[in-house]
């Protein structure tokens, strides 16, 4: 029997998103759970609450904007956001509720 690689079959139809949630060492409900998600809505979604302060926010000021949406759906957008260049780090660093600096980005 066949060995079924679910990573290899979700890779041809989604090559370049699905790298971006799962890792070939994650479990296949991971990968699973990795070809649902819709990045680019919550992407979308992410960047317009940046857009709305001005002066730019921390991570947590986007989870709690978008307290129906769960923390592990908001984070990984920041670097997809990054690296297409319509977010950048100020530089500055802020306090988040942990008392930890949290990276400053605004909206390009």
């Amino acid at each position: 029997m066949k060995n079924y690689d679910i990573y290899e079959t979700l890779k041809a139809y989604f090559p370049d998103d699905l790298m971006s949630f799962a890792r070939k060492t994650d479990p296949v409900t991971s990968k699973e759970a990795a070809a649902t998600v819709d990045a680019n809505k919550l992407e979308q979604i992410v960047l317009d609450v940046i857009k709305s302060f001005p002066n730019g926010c921390i991570s947590q000021d986007i989870e709690l904007a978008l307290p129906h949406l769960r923390v592990s759906s908001i984070t990984p957008r920041i670097r997809p956001l990054l690296r297409k260049g319509l977010i950048v780090e100020t530089g500055e660093k802020r306090p988040g509720f942990s008392g930890r600096n949290q990276r400053v980005v605004r909206a390009v």
